[in-house]
């Protein structure tokens, strides 16, 4: 029963993504397409918490695992005759190797984790900024070896040609999929103990907890999530390049979690949804074209103004719009302020975790 009563804030979030996803339908078109495309970033966003979120070390370079989940999805989603046409250098088990849309995007996700799980061996044992700069040279790597692959995935030039299947509830489903996974995890005796390590690595240790252990565990579920919203981004566009999931990525999925909230689930889906709505309005407005005024076109408006915000809310409020809470959490009086350099993201008291930065006796491993 307390399991089941403790599902009332991932529900409660994907009720809310809900109705804001069905008032889309109720526009133009384009506004709906808009609306799925905030559903796939949501799902990235995500995929960025459970690592970020539960172990306070930033990663800048998650969308390389977007990337392989995009080539893998799109490359298993082509027709067998396209890939002759597209990839004839490719090897024999790429070109004929096919699957369903469903398949594609698991199968993308889960090689996506494959990749995190090599990755988490090294990156693991540090933290701070070494941390985010490996992370960022894994994202180069990746990006530059995508570029270069042309038997594979055709270099700059990208796949194309591939079935679009990521339809609105297509993308509500893999959300629900994606906010019960982060929530199952920060709940468990996995997510309480690297939360414990959050706010002090060396307490957490002498209390018995492998804090390299439990931060690869959530590199390759967050991995794993990253490479499922990649895998739905090529799967409604229909094709993928390099640059897709570059800096311009990254800097919008970090900026929709700082916005809500590192700390929390709710600040994730918090932030995605107000990014994604501020960023849609600064776009029109860049067009000229604001709530159907004509207006002077500002190009790169929305980019100066997400930037604008990103460093005012850091400064103002560092714990993001939820103030580092998860829904239904009363403020607490004592609130530590929260900052996102090295390890400094606030630790949740989370129902069924402890508050206190080293575990009870029995959430030891």
């Amino acid at each position: 029963m307390n399991r089941l009563r403790g599902l009332g804030v991932p529900v409660a979030l994907f009720l809310g993504v809900v109705v804001v996803a069905l008032l889309s339908t109720t526009g133009p078109a384009a506004v709906e397409r808009l609306a799925v495309t905030g559903l796939v970033n949501l799902v990235l966003v995500i995929g960025l918490y459970v690592f970020v979120g539960n172990s306070g070390v930033w990663s800048f370079g998650h969308m390389s695992f977007a990337l392989v989940g995009g080539y893998v999805a799109g490359l298993l989603a082509l027709a067998a005759r396209l890939k002759d046409q597209l990839l004839p250098d490719a090897p024999e088990l790429v070109r004929e190797l096919t699957a369903p849309p469903f398949v594609a995007v698991l199968v993308g996700g889960l090689v996506a984790a494959l990749v995190a799980a090599v990755v988490a061996v090294p990156l693991s044992r540090i933290g701070g900024l070494a941390a985010g700069l490996a992370t960022v040279s894994l994202l180069i790597a990746l990006s530059v070896v995508a570029a270069q692959w042309q038997s594979v995935t055709r270099g700059q030039k990208g796949l194309s040609s591939i079935p679009t299947s990521t339809t609105m509830w297509v993308a509500l489903a893999w959300v629900l999929v994606a906010l019960l996974s982060a929530w199952g995890y920060q709940r468990s005796s996995f997510g309480v103990r690297l939360r414990a390590s959050k706010s002090d690595e060396v307490a957490a240790s002498a209390a018995g907890i492998s804090v390299s252990v439990q931060r690869g565990v959530a590199f390759v579920l967050s991995g794993f999530l990253t490479g499922i919203g990649g895998a739905l981004f090529a799967l409604q566009l229909g094709s993928i390049n390099p640059d897709v999931f570059y800096l311009d990525a990254t800097f919008l999925i970090i900026t929709m979690l700082v916005l809500g909230g590192a700390a929390s689930l709710t600040g994730a889906v918090t932030g995605s949804i107000v990014v994604s709505v501020l960023a849609e309005v600064l776009r029109r407005t860049e067009g000229g074209s604001l709530f159907g005024l004509d207006v002077p076109a500002r190009p790169g408006l929305a980019d100066v103004v997400l930037g604008v915000v990103l460093v005012m809310m850091l400064l103002r409020a560092p714990s993001g719009i939820t103030g580092g809470r998860e829904l239904g959490t009363p403020r607490r009086r004592n609130h530590a302020r929260a900052t996102v350099t090295g390890t400094g993201l606030e630790p949740i008291s989370v129902a069924g975790a402890p508050s206190s930065p080293v575990p009870h006796r029995e959430d030891r491993p």
